[in-house]
């Protein structure tokens, strides 16, 4: 019989690890955002798998499931799986790991397999919180740039630098037309501030000095002329192994908050213009010198599972160029999760995942809208075309989360 692993959606891990308390309890939105999207780590799930979530989905949304080709895990709240022998699970599989995740789920941890209790992230130390910073994501930056010597990859003048105050951020400033500043630990943009004006406003200062406060410095860097933003996904197995798993192209708003990540979608998708064999060329390489960095890293000292590196293709004085790794995501994340999505999507078929966040119910309203405009079409157990919602749309939900492929809005 194979592992079953629980998996838990824990996104607001980085600023669990940032508070470092076993007894951290999110802001109230984001509680409901992890409340209804509990359900969401089922793409990563086989059948012998359980998904815990306090409400699971109707029998209608499981059949929905298994029309389109997933391998439908059971569906628990914590205290059920709490209440199972030793034995009905091997491994917990949290989005993210931090002090909280480990307090919510040490009835479970106990009733794992022996081996899973010999891997690192089974108990919480002192080093794990290093991973989840960006100062870290910063040396390791550092150490691809010494040891790699490719024109295209950026220059060490154009990384960011630690500050920890505002008399170093205004200097900064005065060097480089605009400024992208980013606290220590934060997820999916949330913890940006875009600079585009010479002098910080009221509104710029305050978030600066409460970020300081809490986390005594930030990252700052001169902003780029972005192309597009993608990620490189790995695994740190069991024996220490980095297996690379690909690269996802994902969309950001203005203020570099995740908005979505594209599936299927080719470099002349994304660069019409542009020699798509010199492309395929850079990505190819940064995947391989992020591996190889990744090999005498702290990440595989410390962590087990998926790791994204988060980067992006810019433009310097007309030429391309490669920001290798921006931040790392020592967690799952929605790049690995698109990634899961495509083998049940065929290859074909392009599109995009994305979040939705609404008023009470919307969500619900808008999936239904999009189901009767864009019905899901299966051909050879893969999905062909169509918005199939990854949550299932109730009334009550704020956040949402979807993809759509070969269809319209």
């Amino acid at each position: 019989m194979s592992k079953a692993n629980v998996f838990y959606f824990n996104p607001t891990c980085e600023l669990a690890v940032a508070n470092g308390s076993f007894s951290y309890i999110p802001p109230l939105l984001l509680q409901e955002m992890e409340c209804d999207l509990a359900v969401l780590p089922l793409v990563f799930a086989s059948e012998n798998d359980f998904v815990i979530s306090a409400s699971p989905p109707s029998a209608e949304y499981i059949q929905l499931l298994k029309d389109c080709g997933f391998e439908v895990p059971r569906f628990c709240s914590l205290s059920e799986l709490e209440e199972m022998p030793t034995g009905s699970y091997d491994v917990i599989c949290p989005w993210g790991w931090s002090p909280a995740a480990h307090f919510k789920l040490k009835n479970l941890k106990e009733k794992c397999s022996g081996e899973f209790k010999t891997n690192p992230v089974y108990n919480w130390h002192e080093g794990h919180q290093s991973l989840f910073e960006r100062s870290t994501s910063q040396n390791f930056l550092t150490g691809i740039l010494n040891n790699n010597p490719q024109s295209w990859l950026i220059s060490k003048s154009m990384t960011g630098v630690k500050v920890t105050n505002l008399t170093e951020i205004e200097s900064m400033l005065n060097k480089n037309p605009a400024l992208v500043l980013k606290a220590p630990m934060s997820s999916s943009g949330r913890g940006v501030q875009i600079i585009r004006r010479k002098i910080l406003n009221n509104s710029n200062k305050e978030w600066i000095s409460g970020v300081l406060k809490q986390q005594n410095y930030l990252i700052a860097e001169p902003f780029l002329e972005k192309l597009a933003d993608l990620s490189f996904q790995f695994r740190i197995n069991e024996d220490s192994d980095i297996e690379y798993l690909g690269h996802s192209f994902f969309e950001t708003n203005s203020n570099g908050q995740y908005k979505g990540s594209f599936i299927h979608t080719g470099l002349k998708d994304i660069f019409p213009d542009e020699n798509s064999d010199e492309l395929e060329e850079m990505i190819g390489t940064t995947a391989l010198v992020i591996g190889k960095e990744l090999m005498s890293s702290v990440y595989v000292r410390w962590h087990r599972g998926f790791l994204g590196v988060d980067a992006m293709i810019f433009r310097n004085e007309k030429r391309l160029m490669m920001q290798p790794c921006i931040e790392i995501n020592c967690r799952m994340n929605m790049g690995i999760l698109t990634l899961f999505l495509e083998r049940k999507i065929r290859k074909e078929a392009k599109g995009k995942f994305e979040l939705f966040y609404g008023v009470p119910g919307e969500f619900e309203v808008y999936a239904k809208k999009n189901i009767l405009l864009n019905p899901p079409v299966y051909q050879d157990g893969k999905i062909s075309s169509g918005f199939f919602p990854l949550v299932e749309p109730v009334c009550q939900q704020k956040f949402g989360a979807y993809f759509l492929v070969g269809g319209t809005r």
